[in-house]
């Protein structure tokens, strides 16, 4: 029998989480309150949405409707289906990178290598923002220097400082900058091993030591993850 290849790995760890980064409920209750519309006629628009929970709770929050983008997005359309959502949060199979509606409320959660890398998702949902809204970018940056081994895993990443300078060169600015805390990354790492230790095989349990070894030998307080709320220069 072969063995699993490593996306069957990655879709049993994302199975297994409420979000798809390290985020906990008392950010995801900030980051929402943050995002308040202030006008009215407000729609979200959520790129590389993943399950679309976060979505899903920004639209039902704010009593606003919003779409969805992720290249299979039966999950997010289940779990609207489920919340009763469906007729006012649309979720659609596409390739972010080809969205062409601008919105008022645009979130794009750890899915910036979509355009290649931060700079060039910035200067994309720099054109997805409509005038006066909000952009939710949260992205990866390296909060010590990291090893040679880190360093070929994630690549090049700015530090926090440079993350921020990067939205003001795209035309933002930042409204609100802040950084998930070491306990939202050791929960998001644990529940992410845990979704592949339920495949209950050798391999599994093989791919799992891997991962958590790599996060505590190498990338945990070396690989932080921003969040910025920006808007349009």
């Amino acid at each position: 029998m072969n063995s699993p290849d490593r996306s069957t790995y990655l879709a049993a760890a994302a199975a297994n989480l409420t979000f798809n980064s390290p985020l906990g409920e008392e950010r995801v209750a900030d980051l929402i309150r943050r995002l308040t519309p202030t006008g009215a006629g407000w729609r979200a628009l959520d790129l590389g949405c993943g399950n679309g929970e976060l979505l899903l709770r920004l639209c039902a929050a704010h009593g606003i409707a919003g779409d969805g983008v992720e290249r299979d997005a039966e999950r997010a359309r289940l779990r609207a289906t489920e919340r009763g959502a469906s007729d006012r949060v649309t979720f659609h199979s596409a390739d972010a990178a080809t969205w062409d509606r601008p919105a008022h409320l645009v979130v794009n959660v750890g899915a910036g290598h979509i355009w290649g890398d931060a700079a060039g998702a910035l200067a994309a949902l720099h054109r997805l923002t409509l005038p006066g809204g909000k952009l939710l970018f949260a992205d990866g940056f390296y909060q010590a220097s990291p090893g040679e081994q880190v360093r070929e895993t994630f690549g090049d990443m700015p530090d926090l400082a440079g993350l921020a300078q990067l939205a003001v060169d795209a035309g933002f600015r930042p409204l609100h900058v802040a950084v998930s805390t070491l306990a939202e990354w050791d929960d998001f790492e644990s529940d992410w091993r845990a979704g592949i230790e339920r495949l209950g095989t050798s391999e599994a349990r093989a791919f799992a030591d891997e991962r958590r070894v790599e996060y505590l030998t190498g990338y945990r307080d070396v690989v932080g993850f921003g969040w910025l709320i920006l808007t349009p220069a």
